[in-house]
Order: C-alpha cells, then structure tokens, then sequence
C-alpha cells in the first residue's frame, strides 16, 4: 500500500511506477468491467425495499472546491454539483442528451436561429417567494451577459446575445445578433440557471453571489467556515423534469457538502461512514473495495475535451511543435492506466473522450497507446534538440524543460508523475506543480505555465471552441492557440445544423487539424467512480459523466 499512497500524493518514484508493473492482470480484469459510458450503480447487498423512504442526511465529500457556487460562475464539478441541487434550467437534458421541458414547457427557433420563444411554467417559486416569470429570465442572462459578471463559461454558452423580450410573464423571447444554433444543447447548462430577480435587486454590478437563490429541489443553508455546504429539501418543488422518476420534491431532508481534496482522507471518510458519498473514489480504493456489500458504486465516462496536459503554445519551448509532438510519441498511456490507474480508464490520443458527438474514433490509432520512444527521440534530435551532459536536452543554450500545473485532482496528479518518470527517458525535464483552484486559475489565465492540467465537460464538440478558439472567447484557452485554420472551423461548427452530416463533417477537420497542431496531450478517457454506502439508491450521472444529476430521486434506506 505504500506506493499506492505515494502516488495519490503524487510522489511517485521510478521504483514506484515499476513495481506496480505486477498489478497488470488485476488491472486488465477491472479492465474487462469498466464502463465505456455509463453503468448504472452496483446492486446493494440484500433486496431493496420496494418503494423509496423520505428523510435522512446525506454527508457528501466532494474532490473539488466548492466555494464558488454562484450559478453564472460555477466551474469545478463539485461546485457545479452544489448549484445544481439548488437550481433550474429552462431546458432539461438526460443521460442520453436527449432535451425535455424544465422552466420551459416549449419552444421555438426563428430567424436562422437568432430568435428564440420560451413559453415557461405558472406554478413556479424561488425559495425566497419570489414567483418565477420572464423577468426572472430576463435578469438572469443580463447578467450572465454583462462583462462585469466575469461568468466566462456561462457567457460563452449564453452566445452572442443581442436582448430578452419579455411580452407577458409566460413568454420569454431571446434575441440574438448572430446565429446561436446550439443555445437549446446549452441552457441545461448549471451556468445558465435562473436566479431570483429579487436577490439580483440586492448585488452591484460584478458581485458575487456566496448563497445564491433559484428555484430548485433544495435550498440553501449554511456555508461553515470550514466549507461543509448544507441545503434543505424544498416540499414545494413540483416541477422536475419528465425523464426523472420523482419530479416532486426530494427525498432527503438535508445534503451536506463538504470538500475533500486529499483523496485518502476521502475514502478514509467513507469507510469510518463520516461520509455516505464520496466522488473519484481512488482505483487502488476502487479495487480494493469493490467487493465490499458496505459499499454501492456509480461509475460513468466522462465526456468531453481530452482529460490531460495542455501546452502553452506561444512559450518556449513549449512552443516548439517538436516538443509537443515527442510528447505525445513518448508517453506510454497504457502503461500508466494498466500499473498506475488500475485498469479502469481508457486510453486516449485524440482531443475529445468517448461518447462525444461526433468523435473521430480513427484517431486513436495514430499514435500507439504504448508510445514510441524512439520516434519521440528521432523528432527532438531532427528538431535540434540534442542530450546534455546531465541527460537533459538542449538547444540553443536552452534545456528542454517545462513546468506543469495542476489542481489537486485524482487521477491527474498521478497521471502527472507517472508522464514525468516517461518523458525523462528522452531527454525532457519536466516539473510538476500542484496548486489550489484559485492560485492555479491565476497562474495559467496569465499563460505562466508549459503546461497545464485540463478539464471540461460537454456531450458536444463545441466545448472545444471554448477551449481552443482565439477569437475572443475568452481565458479558457490555457494553451495560448492561435490558429486561423483551427478558429474557421469551429465558428463554423458552432453554426452548422445540429445533427447533421454538414456539422459532423466539420468537426472531422477540427479534431484532424487539432493533430496537427498538438496543442494538448491527451490522456485519459477517465471513468468516474461514485461510492457510496449501500442504503444510498438511485444516485445519476448526468449526460457529460462529470456531475451528479440533481438527487430528486436518491433516497437512504435505514
């Protein structure tokens, strides 16, 4: 156990990476039941009651922090799953990415999807009282909009919004000044939930909201000043979306969030029942654990943006796309996920993760899973870059050395110094960096790093607008890319037809051109696992595989 727990630290030593070569068959057998998207939660031991229980509290520790819940700025997973619960969309997506009614009970697209109506719901309340109307969708995406807000995510998937009309209290029509065909596939989006007009008449422009407002399955509490977030169900709550089993108001009384960032202490948690969820549940735990009739687990594919490094292309030396190239060649990704990760992630060489719209699956065989060492040092040493006397590299006068970034995050920090141990094998030397959420954010929003960890989720193809694109869309282009051809094509992407071979087609040249460029190192299409005591039912991922869906239906026995 021992260099398992080094590498949760990640500490991981060359000694460390190799001995976990003997686990290969255990990890080649969790392989063989890992899911590709999504695999409904292990049955709990003995026979379910036959109907769900209302009361209890679930203790929920959480892998990210959770501080920033205001819902039009909402970025880590854990953060969103605290917004979600507290909140509602005008549109409802499910695990299948297929689109229901919400605070909307329809719609329409008008004008070349420029213009959009929303007929919306008369039973609805804020937890302050406040009734729900279209002033309420109104100031919601004004502010969303307004740059003073800094909602950067939730701007980006809001679009080019021109004005909201607001004819009567039923109906909400969004105006824009160019086409926004994707608006309907984003308003699920926690970024886009609706706040309370009444709490919005209290902020100043570009204040942030600490215990926001909405109309959703629970309210919130308390935040403590050691960060246990608590929320109460909401007995009015009537109006969940048509794909869930209980569209009233939830079962649990209480849900109390609390951040755990060391991934030990969180499982140690669960075990000792501090916790009756946990998320990212270790695979080393994982395996260990799964047998265990104490225990229930969730596992789903996250989809998105490739889970992994990006470089900063426009700084030395990561801007030489030799560099980049030699990196990608080098590192071995089954190797790390069959002895560092246990089997249960899938390797992954192209920019988007299984279960994206329009992934290119044949891009996973350009570059071998194994790597390809002396490819990797073939193109350094064509590219200038020669050993030196230390066994680092150099050209120029400069050493081939980078600096990686991260968040705490399992399984990234491991991923992070088993890549350290692979590329050293050819000449590289590369630092690796674990800071909290808001030093990391400032760090690579002013492009200080080589490289740096990434995250994201989306079922569509148009995240990687978000993530790649120069054209003013914004800081979460951590790799500094700046790249004509690249930008063309996701505009266009952006405007094709949802659905159709056009758009399909597009977002071929886009993943074909993102190889070229290099701009990221993929690594991982990473399997989340959820776990939980066995008196927890009926727990959901939702649609991207990175949050929970909100727990109108979960319910403890006992």
């Amino acid at each position: 156990m021992g260099t398992r727990s080094n590498a949760q630290h990640g500490s991981m030593t060359r000694r460390d990476f190799l001995a976990l070569g003997g686990s290969a068959a255990a990890a080649a057998a969790l392989a063989a039941c890992a899911p590709a998207n999504t695999v409904a939660p292990s049955a709990p031991a003995g026979s379910a009651p036959a109907a769900p229980k209302r009361g209890g509290t679930l203790t929920w520790g959480q892998v990210g922090d959770n501080t920033l819940i205001d819902f039009s700025l909402v970025q880590t997973s854990s953060a969103y799953e605290v917004a979600g619960n507290l909140s509602d969309g005008l549109v409802a997506i499910d695990p299948d990415g297929n689109l229901h009614p919400w605070l909307a009970t329809k719609w329409s697209m008008e004008s070349d999807a420029k213009r959009f109506s929303f007929t919306l719901r008369d039973d609805v309340k804020f937890h302050d009282g406040t009734v729900f109307d279209s002033t309420a969708v109104k100031r919601t995406f004004e502010r969303t909009a307004d740059p003073k807000t800094k909602a950067t995510q939730g701007a980006v998937y809001l679009g080019p919004l021109d004005h909201v009309e607001t004819p009567d209290p039923r109906t909400a029509i969004l105006v824009y000044r160019d086409p926004h065909p994707l608006l309907l596939l984003n308003l699920w989006q926690r970024t886009l939930a609706i706040l309370s007009p009444k709490q919005l008449d209290t902020l100043k422009p570009g204040e942030i909201l600490t215990a926001p407002v909405g109309t959703g399955p629970y309210k919130f509490v308390s935040r403590t000043s050691d960060g246990v977030v608590t929320m109460e169900r909401n007995p009015d709550y009537k109006w969940g979306p048509e794909f869930k089993q209980n569209h009233g108001a939830p079962y649990l009384d209480t849900i109390k969030f609390r951040s755990i960032l060391e991934a030990s202490t969180r499982t140690a948690t669960l075990e000792s029942g501090e916790s009756l969820l946990v998320e990212d549940l270790p695979d080393a735990d994982y395996a260990r654990l799964r047998n265990d009739k104490r225990f229930a687990f969730v596992q789903v594919a996250r989809r998105g943006p490739g889970y992994g490094f990006l470089f900063n292309t426009k700084k030395a030396p990561a801007n030489d796309i030799a560099v980049r190239q030699a990196m990608n060649w080098a590192v071995d990704r089954q190797a790390i996920v069959d002895r560092v990760l246990f089997g249960v992630h899938q390797p992954l060489v192209g920019p988007l993760t299984e279960g994206v719209w329009g992934r290119l699956d044949d891009l996973e065989k350009t570059i071998p899973y194994s790597g390809d060492k002396k490819k990797a040092v073939d193109i350094l040493e064509a590219a200038g870059w020669k050993v030196g006397a230390d066994g680092i590299r150099e050209k120029g006068g400069q050493k081939l050395s980078l600096l990686l970034v991260e968040q705490p995050d399992y399984p990234k920090n491991d991923i992070a110094a088993a890549l350290q141990l692979q590329v050293r094998e050819i000449g590289i030397d590369l630092k690796v960096q674990v800071m909290p959420a808001a030093n990391f954010l400032d760090f690579v929003r002013a492009y200080k790093h080589d490289m740096c960890d990434t995250r994201g989720a989306n079922f569509d193809p148009d995240e990687l607008r978000q993530r790649f694109s120069s054209s003013g869309v914004g800081t979460l282009n951590y790799a500094n890319l700046t790249d004509p051809q690249l930008d063309s094509l996701l505009v266009k992407g952006q405007l094709a037809p949802v659905g159709s071979d056009a758009r399909r087609q597009v977002y071929a040249d886009v993943q074909r051109r993102m190889m070229d460029l290099l701009p990221m190192l993929s690594m991982i299409t990473p399997i989340r696992t959820y776990a939980m005591t066995s008196r927890l039912h009926e727990l959901r991922a939702d649609v991207t595989g990175s949050t929970a869906l909100p727990m109108t239906d979960a319910w403890l026995d006992g």
